[in-house]
């Protein structure tokens, strides 16, 4: 091959690698966005790997779990296994600490001490309310109406 052929084939060999890798790239990028995302569990993992968001779906229906750095679940959204919507927060070490409950007939809302042990409550029900205040037992000891 003469000099001037081989310029002109390495000048021809360099724009294609350029438009290959450069600006072939910048045009995928611009792909349309996906309407739709179908899976039966996503998990979002920090800088170590563990999940600390899990999105999933059980017998039940939908679940939004949150964990800490330890590995360990500190807030629950989803249906429980009535089929009704609850909210849970636990403390660090995954007891639970607040239960927000929504039923046919109202909606309940549990306050727990250290061990998980509710020891306030305050519901709504067909036409009235009631708050009540429980023992460490979880025997209630005063209640309104």
């Amino acid at each position: 091959m003469k000099k001037l052929e081989r310029i002109f084939l390495y000048t021809i060999l360099a724009i294609l690698v350029f438009y290959v890798f450069l600006v072939d790239g910048n045009v995928e990028s611009q792909v349309a966005i996906q309407e739709e995302i179908r899976a039966k569990s996503i998990i979002i993992v920090n800088d170590e790997g563990q999940p600390v968001i899990v999105l999933l779906a059980d017998k039940n229906g939908g679940t939004i779990l949150i964990g800490n750095n330890n590995d360990i679940s500190v807030f629950r959204m989803g249906i429980n296994e009535n089929g009704s919507g609850e909210e849970i927060i636990y403390n660090k070490d995954g007891t639970p600490g607040v239960k927000l409950t929504a039923s046919a007939s109202g909606g309940i809302m549990s306050v727990n001490n250290q061990d998980g042990i509710p020891v306030a409550m305050m519901g709504g029900g067909r036409g009235n309310g009631v708050m009540a205040v429980l023992n460490d037992f979880g025997k209630v000891i005063g209640s309104l109406p």
